[in-house]
């Protein structure tokens, strides 16, 4: 998936298709420019969230609002404990949607831990570190999920976008994760310069921006023809 030495205009666009493809597949046409709306912050950030577009979706053609949004919007505001919870030792392979969603209705119904997840790590018994492996992440797919509720979005599809995300973000934990939710919050760096003005873009994301330009004009191309 990476060779370790992407630039960060790779990183947001490969991991932006990830996540859509997982998350939102009806949405892939606009994950790129959203993701690196999101990453640039100031007004067209904040306008990007209050009014998400509508796509086209389902073998109906309806319409629907967009989950990309609000989603790239509640991953940034959550990178560090996603990060923390991507990073600890107790989280193992095998991470699936469903058993985070499982994870999550455990958690919220205020039941312990299962029981191991399929063998793949022990159960911690110490609660202070979040019980089984499962536990730690649905932390934050819990957080994530609400997240995009007060965003307005339905309960279970907040849910299922959340735990969507962070098992493609775990099964990539080594792979550009962390690197793609620090551009996600602002926090990546293509200058170091220290001059660089207020609110512009930093050069990567800038080099970004002119790519995504063809691929917004071929997506409302593909709209206007449906």
């Amino acid at each position: 998936m990476s060779n370790g030495h992407d630039s960060a205009p790779d990183v947001l666009e490969r991991w932006a298709a990830t996540i859509a493809s997982a998350s939102a597949p009806y949405e892939t046409d606009f994950a790129v420019h959203t993701a690196l709306t999101c990453a640039r912050g100031g007004r067209g950030r904040r306008a990007l969230v209050r009014r998400a577009p509508s796509v086209t979706a389902g073998s109906g053609g309806e319409l629907v609002t967009a989950v990309l949004p609000a989603l790239w919007d509640a991953l940034a505001a959550c990178c560090d404990l996603l990060k923390s919870a991507l990073g600890s030792p107790v989280v193992a392979n095998g991470i699936s949607t469903a058993g985070l969603l499982l994870a999550v209705r455990r958690r919220r119904d205020g039941a312990p831990p299962a029981g191991g997840t399929g063998g793949s790590a022990p159960v911690d018994p110490n609660p202070a570190t979040g019980g089984d492996e499962l536990w730690l992440l649905a932390r934050a797919v819990a957080e994530v999920s609400r997240r995009l509720r007060a965003h307005g979005m339905d309960p279970a599809v907040a849910d299922q976008a959340a735990a969507s995300a962070v098992a493609a973000l775990h099964a990539g934990r080594d792979e550009g994760a962390g690197a793609f939710l620090d551009l996600l919050a602002g926090e990546g760096r293509d200058d170091t310069s220290g001059d660089r003005p207020a609110g512009a873009p930093r050069t990567g994301l800038r080099r970004l921006a002119a790519r995504v330009t063809g691929l917004r004009r071929s997506a409302r191309a593909r709209g206007r023809s449906r």
